[in-house]
């Protein structure tokens, strides 16, 4: 049986949530990023997800400071 990994880092997976996402903007195919960061086409859409998820939450907390 395959020894589980372990779990990454909220940080970790931010920073290559950022990393896969502007790879991706750039034009970079789905399966070759998933290739180059040698995890799989689901995890990498995830981490993307994530980052993206994460920034929304930011400006959306920086926006409702400009109000109060």
């Amino acid at each position: 049986m395959a020894k589980p990994k372990k779990p990454m880092s909220q940080r970790t997976q931010l920073r290559l949530g950022r990393e896969i996402q502007e790879q991706y903007d750039r034009g970079v195919s789905w399966a070759s990023i998933a290739v180059d960061f040698d995890l799989s086409m689901y995890r990498v859409k995830i981490l993307a997800k994530t980052y993206r998820d994460d920034c929304e939450r930011k400006a959306h907390k920086n926006q409702l400071t400009l109000f109060k």
